[in-house]
């Protein structure tokens, strides 16, 4: 088994929804701990080999965690690339894509907004599969406040509400809130109900000065 040398904090999720391994995650924590760095420098830092490095970055740049920018030019030849990570308020490539999703769910079934929510508890149940061996939250709403936090909300847990600072499909979110919201409120249900089985969720979208409320409901 490989060992995790990038600490005890839990490794992300690609847009597949699986975890990174600890090499990826290691490599993507390097880029944000840098400045623009080139692949040359992540090889130096890693000590991996260059086309290990290489896959790794192609696939976070993929995922929308990293970002490649032209070095500046300096002398004769192509100026190189570099890697950075975006800001966390750059809304990841998939919003479009969530986006055209949405859109087409919306035409083909006659309860979109249904629909989706099933899928995203579908979702939540295998996030909470996955977790279960891992996870040292030990109730419905810590599970979920972990969880949000992996996928890239960045909950603020309070005893009345959960306050989510980001939305990581927030063009999609902003234009198609009913189906968007849905899928998050289904994946939030079905995370909880691992734990709590008469859990639900309402989602209110940009219900605090731009950010989004959650309010769960957790009985076991």
């Amino acid at each position: 088994m490989e060992n995790n040398p990038v600490g005890a904090r839990e490794n992300r999720r690609g847009a597949d929804g699986r975890r990174y391994s600890s090499t990826r995650e290691r490599i993507l924590r390097e880029v944000e701990s840098g400045d623009r760095l080139s692949t040359a420098e992540v090889v130096a830092a890693t000590g991996l080999h260059e086309n290990t490095v290489r896959e790794h970055l192609e696939r976070l740049r993929a995922d929308g965690r990293l970002r490649r920018i032209r070095s500046e030019a300096q002398g004769r030849g192509r100026p190189g690339w570099r890697w950075e990570a975006p800001p966390a308020d750059v809304v990841s490539p998939y919003a479009g894509l969530a986006l055209v999703l949405a859109d087409t769910l919306a035409r083909a079934v006659p309860d979109p907004v249904a629909q989706a929510r099933e899928s995203g508890a579908r979702w939540g149940a295998e996030i909470a599969a996955e977790r279960a061996s891992t996870s040292d939250a030990t109730d419905a709403r810590s599970l979920v406040v972990a969880a949000m936090r992996e996928q890239g909300f960045e909950p603020d847990d309070s005893e009345a509400e959960i306050v989510l600072h980001r939305c990581p499909l927030l063009a999609a979110a902003a234009r198609r809130s009913d189906v968007v919201c849905a899928v998050h409120e289904g994946m939030v249900e079905g995370i909880a109900r691992s734990r709590a089985q008469e859990s639900d969720a309402a989602l209110r979208p940009f219900a605090a000065d731009g950010a989004c409320v959650l309010h769960l409901r957790a009985d076991s």
